[in-house]
């Protein structure tokens, strides 16, 4: 409200109330007026928010972040922004998002400001506009790229692991001004997202309650989908090539000559080392193993210890006792070497992906 309309109020105020009989008739003009202003304790300012993701530009799980472009759509409605149409000549006015603020803080409306509370990087805005209609309903859509903080990645089960990715958009008003609620039709999940390595899905919009920019309570709407990986890239690049390892190591027992054993299972021990900077290149350092990190490490010392092994047995030979060398070969070969390998994996799959 305009320091000019707040004086042509008080200024009728008075006017009335120099009559006895028009006490009453002031009084509830004021009244009426005051609860009239949206984005007040007494008459909070509704918000309808709509996230709608067109596009997934990247994933970086190192940093933790994903890239996208969104089109956000904020609708509300304040009688302050009403106006004339046939004064006008038209129901709807355009403005965009400068003009629409400047407009509003003339007349004394509340324009529900927002953040998006997980924004990493400059949100470069392509296109935007505001519509306003005759009763003072409005409807802002902007659509912008940017890069969005994923905290909630949790690598323990990787590469079987589902991800949730969050799109958050706070209110800079306390809750008690202004209340947001999700649009369900304009939120979700665009057809051709543009992401090859992640399936995603399970798109949902929630409503909750954070503290804002303003150290109160304010109103968020959060766009939450998932994602799970495309597993065939993982068993032809990562698991193929293991199993592949694995039975040339237990091949090695049918080899008389322990010398050629040793070299071959040192030539392994070299692969699953590479095998481990291959992969902890694409994940953050982290304070835990995953999945597939176990796996490889118990692989690692499987392989280690078949060298320990077969330098044992060919030390046997050496010494005279080929007989019970021969003898621990057959053992190991029949239950120790795959039993171990079988136990590995039931372990990692119960201690990895069955317990939450």
């Amino acid at each position: 409200m305009t320091l000019f309309r707040v004086l042509c109020l008080f200024v009728f105020a008075i006017c009335l109330t120099s009559a006895p009989a028009g006490k009453a008739v002031a009084q509830n003009v004021l009244d009426g007026r005051m609860h009239a202003l949206a984005g007040t304790p007494e008459n909070p300012l509704d918000v309808g928010i709509g996230i709608k993701i067109d596009q997934i530009t990247s994933v970086d799980q190192k940093a933790e972040n994903y890239g996208a472009v969104v089109v956000l759509r904020v609708e509300w409605t304040d009688p302050l922004l009403a106006f004339d149409a046939k004064e006008l000549g038209r129901e709807i006015r355009v403005f965009n998002p400068p003009a629409l603020a400047d407009h509003a803080a003339e007349v004394g409306a509340v324009v529900p400001a927002f953040v998006i509370h997980n924004q990493q990087s400059n949100k470069w805005i392509h296109e935007s506009a505001a519509s306003l209609r005759q009763d003072g309903s409005v409807v802002y859509v902007e659509k912008s790229s940017l890069t969005l903080q994923a905290p909630h990645f949790d690598f323990r089960k990787y590469p079987f692991d589902t991800q949730e990715f969050h799109f958050d958009v706070a209110s800079i008003f306390p809750t008690e001004y202004v209340s947001y609620y999700p649009l369900e039709e304009f939120s979700g999940l665009g057809d051709l997202l543009g992401e090859e390595e992640w399936i995603l899905d399970n798109a949902r919009v929630e409503a909750s309650k954070v503290i804002g920019i303003s150290g109160r309570e304010s109103d968020q709407v959060a766009l939450i989908f998932e994602g799970n990986r495309h597993l065939t890239y993982y068993v032809i690049r990562v698991f193929l090539p293991m199993l592949v390892l694995i039975t040339v190591g237990w091949a090695l027992f049918f080899l008389d000559e322990y010398r050629r054993r040793i070299e071959i299972a040192g030539g392994n021990l070299l692969v699953f080392v590479a095998f481990n900077w291959a992969i902890s290149a694409d994940l953050p350092k982290l304070g835990y193993l995953t999945f597939l990190d176990f796996v490889l490490q118990c692989m690692f010392l499987m392989t280690g210890a078949l060298i320990v092994f077969n330098v044992a047995l060919r030390k046997l030979k050496v010494a005279g006792r080929e007989e019970g060398a021969r003898k621990l070969d057959n053992y190991a070969i029949k239950w120790i070497y795959p039993l171990g390998y079988a136990a590995i994996v039931g372990y990692a799959i119960f201690a990895y992906l069955l317990v939450p």
